[in-house]
């Protein structure tokens, strides 16, 4: 087989088998209904389009193991371990897509994922911290990253999109310090998966960009989940902050949102519209400006997290923190005002 052609199957493949499985999912249509409140849509929209991402992010695996272009490591370095977290959070969504969960039920098992993942994943080892310290940080990061993918998924494009860009972000931290393609460790093997993961991820934007069809909880958490446990590798072999820094796009929303809520005595359990890109699409912005605004956002913290050395990233961390705070504040105090005042 020529170059021309391996590279095409590697850039193009994911894309299109995922496109193709999105179009099964839009002919099933598992619908989400609009219920008033968080789902901004005039009518149902099929969903679980997020299914269609899993099932290409792992079949591309077996087949690049296959082919070897995964390293003979990747089913015992811990690479494994990221992506089945990732199809047993994707299927804890997708019950939720199919027949409803109660919110406290979807804690109560996605928390039960993370702790189970931190407790069985051998890789966790990080010297200078007590292990129990270590584990504890894994269910918690993993836990918000499933969450917080989740808690933006609310405007096409901007939850899935940003998380491609994560990922391409993520990558890139793992290619640069890889130390070679037969290292054991799962840097260069979970590097490949992350970039597959974004290459799906385009599949499915070819069916979510025009609104019709939503990656759904599957999708969200799925994502999430798949994000977090690279994101814990790249803490691993980078640092915590440099992991951070990718997330940072969803973090200052997902969490200030939260205090927020909390604060003004709302719960923090129930839907609502109150994260910054809803009061955007409340303003009368439309999906794809919004979109490609957090787009930009994450780019930006990918680049700095791929050419930040690890020293200063801690730094680079708190400095993008303070920026994405103050425009949050300054949204909540401008425009968020403006739209409690009209009701």
């Amino acid at each position: 087989m020529s170059w021309e052609a391996i590279i095409f199957i590697r850039f193009m493949g994911p894309v299109l088998l995922s496109a193709a499985l999105c179009g099964m999912m839009y002919l099933i249509r598992i619908e989400d209904a609009p219920d008033g409140g968080r789902k901004v849509q005039a009518a149902p929209v099929p969903n679980s389009g997020g299914v269609a991402i899993l099932i290409t992010l792992a079949l591309s695996a077996w087949l690049a193991g296959e082919a070897g272009l995964l390293s003979k490591y990747w089913m015992r370095n811990g690479t494994q371990n990221v992506l089945a977290i990732a199809l047993a959070a994707g299927a804890i969504g997708f019950v939720d897509d199919k027949w409803g969960m109660n919110a406290w039920l979807k804690l109560l098992l996605t928390g039960t994922l993370a702790i189970t993942f931190a407790v069985l994943d051998p890789g966790l080892r990080l010297a200078s911290l007590p292990l129990p310290l270590v584990m504890s940080g894994v269910a918690l990061w993993l836990l918000i990253t499933m969450n917080g993918v989740n808690f933006m998924d609310g405007s096409n494009g901007l939850a899935m999109g940003s998380s491609a860009i994560m990922l391409l972000g993520a990558a890139g931290v793992l290619w640069r310090v890889a130390p070679s393609p037969e290292w054991a460790g799962p840097a260069p093997d979970l590097a490949f998966l992350c970039v597959t993961a974004a290459l799906a991820i385009l599949g499915f934007l070819a069916w979510n960009l025009p609104g019709k069809l939503y990656a759904g909880d599957s999708g969200a958490f799925g994502i999430g989940a798949f994000f977090g446990g690279a994101g814990i590798i790249v803490g691993v072999v980078s640092t915590i902050w440099t992991a951070a820094i990718l997330f940072l796009p969803f973090l200052v929303d997902v969490i200030l949102t939260v205090f927020w809520r909390a604060r003004n005595g709302r719960s923090i359990m129930t839907a609502h519209r109150d994260h910054a890109y809803q009061l955007f699409l409340r303003s009368g912005w439309k999906h794809i400006p919004v979109a490609v605004l957090w787009w930009v956002f994450s780019w930006a913290c990918a680049l700095v997290a791929m050419n930040v050395p690890d020293t200063l990233a801690i730094y680079a961390f708190f400095g993008l923190l303070i920026i994405g705070c103050a425009l949050w504040f300054l949204q909540r105090l401008t425009l968020g005002r403006r739209l409690f005042k009209e009701g």
